[in-house]
This record gives C-alpha cells, sequence and structure tokens, in this order.
C-alpha cells in the first residue's frame, strides 16, 4: 500500500517565525547540539507517524492470510545522478517472509502485498503471478485457474476495505493518544488574548483592545484558543475570501462580545506568493525579562544587550506603583508595562524588578533612563487621516478621511513623524488640533491626552496602517516630501530643503561593528540595497527602523528636485529634544500550559483535537479543489522546519504537531486518487457494486493519473518551498 506523504495542509504556510531562528547562537556547541538533538526528534516523529499508519495496513493484512513481502518507510527508489548511483536503502533486513527496511526517499511508506502493486507498469506482471493452475480441473474449465489463497485479490471486498482502511484508523487512533499524552503531559500554547492592536489595522478600527481575550475566529470557539489557531483561522478566511468579514468574539471584563471584521492583506510584501490576511492583533507579553530580540523573526543573532535587566527579572512596577495584574494571569502584562510608561517617555523612571539568583528571590529597584530619538534631520508634513477608531474621540467629532493635520494647539504642525512623541509628552494636558476638508473647510478636534496610553511599534509590518496621535482614536500617513530641515543636522549640511521628494533609502554599512550590527540583528539583504520609497515601505516604515539603528550609521538617499535625481549621503543622528517610548525592554511572550485532569479528560482533548484537525486539513482541501491555495501548499521541507520545531519547545509541542500530521495524512491518503488509499476504495466500492473487479487495464490508466496528479501537486509544493526558502535566506 503506497502513501504518500504531501502536506496539503495550509497551516503550513510559511511562515516561519519561530520556525530557522533554531541556530540562534549557534557559536556554542550546546545550541548544536540541541538544534540536532531537535532534528533527529523530528525524524524521528515523522517517521513514527508513517511507520504507524503503514503498520495498520499491515497488520490488518496479517490478520486476513495476505503475504506482506515488503515494509518500507521511506521509499527504495534507485537514484541516479549521472555516474553516481545512490542506494535505494538505507537499511533493511529479512523476517520471516517479509522485508523491512527504510527507503531513501523521504516522502512516504508503503506495504507491498502479493498481488497488489500501486506501479501501473507492474499490474498485469503482478496479476498473473498470483493465478495459479489448479490440476484437478480439466482444461478449460472455468474454475482451473485460480488466485493464491494469500494473495490481496484473493480476499473477500469487504476484508480488502479494512486492509485498505487500516492505516488511516491506525492514524487517527494514535493521533488522538498522542494529543492525550500531550495534554496529560501539559501543552504549552500562548493563549489569543491581545497584548496591542496595530494603529488603523482592522482590529484596532473595531475597538478591540489590550488585555481582551479571544474566544471565537470563523468556526472556532474556544475559551483556551491560542493565538497560532487565532491567526490561522484568519489566514485561512483570507485565503477563501479576503474581502469577506471574519466572525470574532472576545470577553473583556466577563463580558462577551461578537464582531465581524473584514481583515487586511496590506501587511503582505508586494512579491509575497501568500497575501496574508490580518487583523492587526499583535500577541501579549509578560513583564518577564528575555535575553531575546522582539524581532527574533527577521533576525539571525538574538543576544541583545539587557542594560540594567538581567534575563528573568520581572518588573513589578514603576516608580514605587505596582503593576495591574489581569485575571487569570500570575505576572502583569506588558501592554500595562508600556502604558505607564509611555507617557513617560522623557523622564527616567525606577522599576520595582523581582530577581531570582541562586533560587533566591530579592526586590531591586532598576533605573531606566529614557531613550533619545534617532532621526535623520529631515520632517515630512502629514498627509491626511487613513483611518479612525469606532467610539473615539475624532469619531464623535465628526473626523473624516482625508481630513489633513494642519495646526497643533495653533501652531503650524513642524514635523508629522515626530507630532505622536510631542502630544506624548503631555499626557493629562488638553491639546488641540486642526484639520483641513476640501479647499477651505477647517475642523477643529480638542482632547485630553490619556495618563496612560500605549505606543505600538510598527517596524515589524510592511505598508504601516499611519501614525496615531495618543488619546484622538485616528491615524494619519505623511507624504514624502520634504517639510524641512533641522538646521544642525547633516541632511541641511548636505543640502536637503524643504520640497525635495525622497524616492529611494539605503543603508551603508561600512565599519566592522556596523557590519555586525546589519549581519546578527537585521539580517536582510533588501537593506544593502536601495529601497524604493512606497506603500510597503513607507516614510514611516524606514523612520521606525532608523530607532533600531546605531548612531553615526551613513544612509544614502535618493531624492528628486525639480525632475531631477540626486543622490546624498547622511548619517543616523540622535534628536537633543525628542525621545522613543520603546527603551528597548525585550519581555517574554505570554504562555499558558494547557493540562488534562486525568485519563478520560485527556483522551476527550485528544478526541477533539484530532477532529478539529480534520476539520482544518478538509477546509484547505476544499479551498485548493476551489483554485485558492495553491500558493499554501508546502513539502517535505516545510514538514521537516516546523517538525524540527515542535521538538526544539519540547516532547508534548512535538506531539502536538505529529497529531496534526495524522490527521492530515489520514485525509489527504483516503482522497479518492488512484494510488492512494482513497483510490483503492473507490476501487473496491465499484468491485462491491458490479460484482467483478474493475477492468486493469483502466486501472492503469487512472492509477497513471493519479500518480501524474500527486507529481505535479508535490512539484508545486517543492517550487513554492524553493521560492519561499530562497527568498528568506537572500533577505
Amino acid at each position: 500500500m503506497l502513501d504518500c506523504l504531501m502536506r496539503g495542509n495550509g497551516f503550513f504556510h510559511f511562515d516561519l517565525s519561530q520556525g530557522l531562528i533554531l541556530a540562534a547562537e549557534a557559536s556554542t556547541w550546546e545550541s548544536w547540539l540541541t538544534f540536532f538533538y531537535s532534528i533527529l526528534m523530528g525524524v524521528l516523529g515523522l517517521g513514527f507517524v508513517i511507520f504507524v499508519h503503514e503498520l495498520g495496513h499491515f497488520l490488518a493484512a496479517k490478520a486476513f492470510g495476505v503475504k506482506c513481502e515488503k515494509f518500507y518507510v521511506g521509499f527504495d527508489v534507485p537514484i541516479s545522478i549521472g555516474p553516481i548511483r545512490l542506494p535505494s536503502k538505507l537499511a533493511h533486513f529479512q523476517w520471516g517472509e517479509t522485508e523491512y527496511g527504510i527507503g531513501i526517499i523521504p516522502l512516504g511508506g508503503y506495504v507491498k502485498m502479493l498481488g497488489q502493486d500501486d506501479d501501473p507498469r507492474r499490474l498485469k506482471e503482478e496479476a498473473e503471478r498470483v493465478r495459479e493452475q489448479d490440476p484437478n480441473m480439466p482444461e478449460g474449465h472455468s474454475e482451473r485457474v485460480k488466485l493464491n489463497p494469500r494473495s490481496f485479490p484473493a480476499k473477500p471486498v469487504f476484508a480488502r476495505m479494512i486492509i485498505i482502511s487500516a492505516g488511516v484508523v491506525m492514524n487517527l487512533i494514535t493521533g488522538v493518544l498522542m494529543a492525550a499524552i500531550a495534554f496529560m503531559m501539559g501543552v504549552p500554547y500562548e493563549p489569543a488574548v491581545v497584548g496591542a492592536v496595530m494603529p488603523g489595522d482592522p482590529a484596532w478600527r473595531a475597538g478591540l483592545q489590550p488585555g481582551d481575550r479571544i474566544v471565537q475566529v470563523g468556526s472556532i470557539t474556544d475559551n483556551q484558543l491560542s493565538f497560532n489557531d487565532m491567526s490561522q483561522k484568519v489566514a485561512i478566511a483570507g485565503i477563501r475570501d479576503s474581502k469577506s468579514p471574519v466572525p470574532v468574539a472576545y470577553e473583556r471584563d466577563g463580558k462577551r462580545t461578537t464582531l465581524e471584521i473584514v481583515g487586511t492583506t496590506a501587511h503582505s510584501p508586494a512579491d509575497a506568493r501568500i497575501k496574508a490576511l490580518r487583523l492587526g492583533i499583535i500577541a501579549a507579553r509578560t513583564t518577564k525579562v528575555n535575553d531575546k530580540h522582539p524581532f527574533e523573526t527577521y533576525i539571525r543573532k538574538s543576544k541583545i544587550d539587557l542594560g540594567p535587566l538581567q534575563a528573568g527579572d520581572v518588573i513589578l512596577g514603576v516608580n514605587g506603583t505596582p503593576l495591574p495584574i489581569d485575571s487569570g494571569n500570575e505576572l502583569p502584562l506588558a501592554y500595562q508595562l508600556d502604558r505607564v510608561l509611555h507617557p513617560r517617555l522623557n523622564e527616567t523612571v525606577t522599576l520595582q524588578v523581582r530577581r531570582t539568583n541562586d533560587k533566591k528571590e530579592q526586590q531591586v529597584d532598576v533605573e531606566l533612563k529614557p531613550l533619545p530619538l534617532k532621526t535623520l534631520g529631515i520632517r515630512f508634513e502629514p498627509q491626511g487621516i487613513v483611518a479612525i477608531a469606532e467610539g473615539s474621540v475624532a469619531e464623535k467629532a465628526g473626523v473624516q478621511i482625508g481630513d489633513k493635520p494642519i495646526r497643533f494647539n495653533g501652531n503650524p504642525i513642524e514635523d508629522a513623524l515626530a507630532m505622536p512623541l510631542v502630544i506624548a509628552g503631555m499626557a493629562g494636558q488638553s491639546v488641540t488640533l486642526d484639520l483641513q476638508r476640501g479647499e477651505s473647510e477647517i475642523v477643529t478636534l480638542s482632547w485630553t491626552v490619556p495618563q496612560q496610553f500605549q505606543f505600538v511599534e510598527t517596524v515589524s509590518q510592511f505598508s504601516p496602517s499611519g501614525l496615531e496621535l495618543p488619546g484622538s482614536g485616528m491615524t494619519y500617513k505623511m507624504t514624502d516630501r520634504v517639510q524641512s530641515v533641522a538646521p544642525d543636522s547633516l541632511a541641511a549640511k548636505k543640502g536637503i530643503v524643504a520640497g525635495d521628494v525622497i524616492k529611494q533609502v539605503q543603508f551603508l554599512f561600512q565599519t566592522d561593528q556596523q557590519k555586525d550590527f546589519h549581519k546578527e540583528v537585521l539580517g536582510a539583504k533588501s537593506f544593502l540595497e536601495k529601497t524604493p520609497v512606497d506603500a510597503a515601505h513607507s516614510i514611516q516604515y524606514f523612520f521606525e527602523w532608523t530607532q533600531w539603528l546605531p548612531v553615526g550609521l551613513p544612509i544614502a538617499i535618493d531624492l528628486e528636485r525639480e525632475g531631477k535625481i540626486k543622490s546624498v549621503e547622511i548619517a543616523v543622528e540622535q534628536d537633543p529634544k525628542l525621545h522613543w517610548p520603546d527603551r528597548g525592554l525585550a519581555l517574554v511572550p505570554l504562555r499558558k500550559m494547557y493540562t488534562a485532569d486525568g485519563l478520560i479528560p485527556a483522551l476527550s482533548l485528544g478526541g477533539a483535537e484530532v477532529w478539529r484537525r480534520l476539520g482544518d486539513v478538509a477546509e484547505f482541501l476544499m479551498l485548493l479543489v476551489r483554485g485558492k491555495a495553491f500558493n499554501a501548499i508546502g513539502g517535505p521541507g516545510t514538514i521537516a522546519v516546523q517538525a524540527t520545531d515542535a521538538a526544539s519547545r519540547g516532547f508534548s509541542p512535538l506531539l502536538m504537531f505529529l497529531t496534526l500530521l495524522s490527521a492530515n495524512l489520514a485525509i489527504v491518503n483516503f482522497l479518492p486518487i488512484p494510488a492512494l488509499d482513497g483510490g483503492h476504495m473507490v476501487f473496491l466500492t465499484a468491485e462491491a457494486i458490479l460484482g467483478r473487479p474493475v477492468d486493469e487495464e483502466l486501472q492503469m490508466k487512472l492509477t497513471l493519473g493519479g500518480i501524474f496528479a500527486l507529481l505535479c501537486l508535490m512539484g508545486l509544493a517543492l517550487f513554492n518551498e524553493f521560492s519561499f526558502f530562497s527568498r528568506y535566506f537572500t533577505g
């Protein structure tokens, strides 16, 4: 029974936010050993899922007396590359009448039964091999030729159906058991708690707030919904129809609210094969200090300088005032800390920290200084309001999309990029903003800057949805036209003037220190080349990236003046007056443990998990049939990365991944495609109805067609992987 292990699950859609970073800090033997151990565990796990599937076929065949000639994990196909001939088997041995082995091609496995061969070229040969002459019958008698009683075709249809379906049944059973074991051990997960909402994005416009707990997305309703499952459901909804609203329910202060939110694909790169749908929700973090870079998705090396803090420190208060702790959590969440720190972005604050040394806890005070704003000395003009939050001050005042901010507290706006930071330093004060509508109409918005609010960095996003003015409930964008230049800046000395239009930006890493910074922190090839200022890489995007760059780093800018392109070289500087709200804190994501109370609840949870994953796979396959998910198909490389990542996070995450893979293998192999289990079931069903086997010639043609379709699908998966991984490693 040939079973092809192909990835038809859209949940491996190349968002390797937790894969491919496994070699962080790979300069030590310990990290390399951990990396290879994770790979080994992932390989063994994948092999186990394939083995179990084939074991189902094998045991059922043996139970009905069918002779099994081979039992292989992997395919033992000879491979020749020019004069080089690779062995078809990594290992094999004979035990009784069966040859057991591991094939060189790790894309599935098979059980070779007497009288059954999935190679259409050998169907007739195999059919002849099991026919025997009965010497007790005269020549020409219809019963003189009979089938070998131990052959697969000689068994009744119901027996063959059981043998064919046994692999899938075995996968489902072991899937439930693996999930149950994982739940008894405890399954770590990141709960779908809102840590921040991207300004201007759908969730922000709909009024979601940090601390809200998502309990429903699409068809999933779960009080312990994981952030990963939430994101995947949104992504699948986007593949189905990115313009249709996604049902979302959240809980706040014990009250459940249901919304219909239309997501956005604006944050996907322009050349992305998969335009991922997002709501603009960022996962919650605790106030426990990590030594990992907060944007480790984008970097090769994730260690950062913690300053006065130590890894493992827990921030419990600011300036003597304890941080609140949300119900159900043991530690304060990062958004609570942000709400206190961000309005004090210009101040030195004292953090109350719980520190553990040698298993002893102590309370210490840590002084945290403000972080000077990094700038290029260029100021830009606001363009217009692009998003307004429901129920906000701006909405109540009648502000409309397109209104252009022109004056703040009666004075012309000097710098659109700096305006949110200026307002942030005015917590508790009343402010006014004049906006121009059309040619001459002026709309005045007045509000009091909140005592607590949260800034959200958009540096990890393409096409940020605008800058938010604290407390206003609106975001705006700015033009790429220079409004003015800081008088003493290098930009002024290099001759940049008002009216210049920024066209391209390039970071120039020159010293060894700067090159190391690029390699270890940025790790993106695009920054080494001229990057155009466009919808994906806006002025806001470059401005926020500048906050991560070292002071003095040269930056080449192409600007347009009077229809001509001029190139100038400036450098990253520090603003003497303004500060950046994010002080470089690296904080641990919020994680919880889902643990069953006993064996029966664990089995129940395991069954529910398998059922959910079967639904996920079926949903994706429906999208595939409709031609909407071809770009989301992953192959062996994607499976290997995800398996290795799961193994690196522990045994129970690996078991949960194998549960997902088991459900996937069960459904994919039961599709009605000749050469797969489902195709055999179609032939057997036809035989049961017709009272005779399907014509061998027709079976051969259909099987050839099925194999061709599978090869095309595998080719597409490999092409998708090549496209993604080449993009990833080249930035």
